[in-house]
């Protein structure tokens, strides 16, 4: 294989990858659902070769497991419980208390400009939260902005990588389990508050153990709500 075929193997197994993650993370491919290699790649629009490296790929990232049915072994989308969810979010809350670390020790001039981006999230975040007039994604995504800040400003490329790959895990959940978050939005706010003061201060570990404590924190909030709406997916596909 010369280059020119290794780049457009690479260019439509990684196509392929970001695809079918797209379509687990927005429920296109249900928790707990069977995959079928060759309905994905009649889906996609591609052979099954790259449809097979990105499951590979799936697989190993946890958003793809196999499911042994007698003596056959099935890829199925990972369900979604509370088991999963809380490692996800103590996994996620160690990558972004690294982040906050990094970030304190920032020089004071841009701790300032970032402590105060993310208080301005923290406010729109607030004002949606007690008009109740924001809609999921966006809480969602605004969320997802005020974690992203302190990431964004270190140079750290490995932290960045991992937090690429296990991030949009977290964010499965939350996009699933958002609509029973039940006036739980002002304890994340307050959390959040705590880690914008230990960054400001330029304390690395205050800033890392808040960050942390959050995620955990989250975690236990999701597991409540998972108790009331019921995990997905962990019965296995029927067929």
């Amino acid at each position: 294989m010369n280059a020119t075929e290794a780049e457009k193997t690479g260019n439509l197994n990684a196509s392929a990858y970001e695809v079918i993650r797209s379509m687990i993370l927005n429920g296109s491919l249900a928790p707990g659902a069977r995959i079928v290699e060759s309905d994905l790649a009649d889906h996609i629009g591609v052979s099954r070769t790259p449809v097979r490296s990105a499951l590979h790929r799936l697989q190993q990232d946890g958003y793809v497991l196999d499911q042994e049915r007698g003596r056959k072994v099935k890829l199925i989308v990972a369900p979604l419980t509370k088991e999963d969810a809380r490692e996800i979010y103590h996994i996620v809350g160690a990558l972004d208390g690294l982040a906050a670390w990094h970030a304190a020790r920032l020089p004071e001039a841009q701790r300032e400009v970032l402590a105060a981006e993310m208080t301005e999230i923290n406010h729109t975040l607030a004002v949606l939260e007690q008009s109740r007039q924001g809609a999921f994604q966006r809480l969602l995504a605004l969320h997802g902005e005020f974690h992203a800040l302190p990431l964004r400003a270190i140079e750290a490329p490995r932290l960045k990588s991992l937090h690429a790959t296990t991030k949009p895990q977290a964010d499965r959940y939350r996009s699933i389990y958002s609509s029973g978050d039940y006036g739980q939005q002002r304890l994340s706010l307050q959390e959040h508050g705590g880690i914008v003061e230990a960054l400001r201060a330029g304390d690395p570990a205050e800033a890392l153990r808040r960050t942390q404590d959050h995620w955990m924190m989250a975690a236990d909030r999701l597991s409540g709500i998972i108790d009331v709406l019921g995990e997905r997916g962990s019965w296995g596909p029927t067929t």
